[in-house]
């Protein structure tokens, strides 16, 4: 396995584009704040200007067979870390979001490290989408693209700094992201949370048989 620092400094016009786009739309929107419903580990949204704005423009959540809106866990953090969605349980009791962080957290403890990375792609104005199981945690988009019809450029993989990554496992991401024609990057968390990309290539290893019989 290889691997070499990632730098995310050519997406910086990216990232100006992403954000006059989303203060045009909320400017449009007068800022309206969506409510959504936590229902199984999902965030169910009424169908709405806003909401479809979200969706359509700037690539959150999925559209449903209803007309509602789903958006992750992950994705309703930041929408309320925005102050652009609220989140109520069932009973429309208001959550906070370090309680929805508390009790998904006992069933999924890389919440949070997940979210730190989500974030910080959305911010430097990647489109980012849930990626497969655990082995492959987003989805990214190039510049551009529209994930409703084009497919990723980037596959994200997550790990906690001084964590342990099985050399297997590295392995089966990086032959599927090769057969996927996608770029893996692996996205490690420190302690304070900063956040540092590198991206990964396969290389096959060569060994001599010879030598290795008379080891």
């Amino acid at each position: 396995m290889n691997s070499h620092k990632f730098d995310f400094q050519d997406e910086d016009i990216m990232k100006e584009e992403l954000e006059i786009k989303e203060k045009d739309s909320d400017s449009n929107l007068e800022l309206e704040i969506l409510t959504g419903i936590l229902q199984n580990d999902k965030i169910i949204v009424e169908n709405s200007p806003t909401a479809k704005d979200l969706h359509e423009k700037n690539f959150f959540g999925l559209q449903l067979p209803n007309n509602k809106y789903e958006f992750s866990i992950i994705e309703g953090l930041l929408l309320m870390e925005r102050n652009r969605l609220k989140i109520m349980t069932l009973e429309r009791n208001p959550l906070r979001s370090d309680e929805i962080l508390n009790t998904i957290a006992q069933k999924d403890p890389q919440i949070w490290i997940r979210y730190l990375v989500y974030r910080d792609l959305r911010q430097r104005g990647y489109i980012v989408r849930l990626g497969y199981g655990d082995e492959i945690h987003f989805r990214i988009f190039s510049r551009g693209a529209n994930p409703q019809t084009d497919i990723a450029k980037y596959f994200i993989f997550i790990l906690e700094e001084d964590n342990a990554v099985r050399l297997d496992l590295l392995d089966k991401i990086t032959k599927q992201s090769v057969n996927s024609r996608k770029i893996l990057i692996l996205a490690t968390v420190d302690r304070l949370g900063d956040i540092t990309y590198y991206q990964l290539e396969q290389f096959q290893l060569s060994i001599n048989k010879n030598k290795l019989k008379n080891w």
